[in-house]
């Protein structure tokens, strides 16, 4: 029904870093605006400062099965975090999802960075750690 489809429209999201591996991992669900997407976007810029202060580069891996393709200025404001990513050391971006809209979007804001898109985490992790 209805409601169903309210509750995943709502912005979820996870972040943490993993050291041992130079790895970002994040998750985002629902729809999003510019505004949420810019607090998510400081918040993982914060947990990402290790990550870029050990100054070896890192990966990132994006769990987007739950996304649903942004507007504009959203889609802007994620571009401009891979740009800025890509300064600060980011080398490969693994996405897990399955949407073909995803996708394209991803694909086209991504294209300063190694990006990979999954179905299933384990190959997205797999793909980020073979050197």
């Amino acid at each position: 029904g209805i409601v169903d489809v309210m509750e995943t429209l709502e912005a979820t999201h996870s972040v943490s870093a993993d050291m041992r591996h130079g790895e970002l991992h994040f998750a985002i669900g629902g729809l999003w605006n510019e505004q949420s997407m810019g607090q998510f976007l400081r918040e993982m810029n914060e947990v990402a400062k290790p990550l870029i202060e050990s100054g070896k580069g890192f990966s990132a891996l994006g769990d987007l099965r739950h996304f649903v393709a942004q507007d504009r200025e959203t889609a802007a404001a994620i571009q401009n975090s891979i740009v800025t990513g890509k300064k600060l050391g980011l080398k490969r971006f693994a996405v897990v999802s399955s949407s073909a809209l995803v996708k394209l979007q991803y694909r086209r804001i991504a294209d300063s960075v190694d990006v990979e898109f999954f179905v299933e985490p384990r190959d997205a992790i797999a793909w980020l750690r073979d050197r």
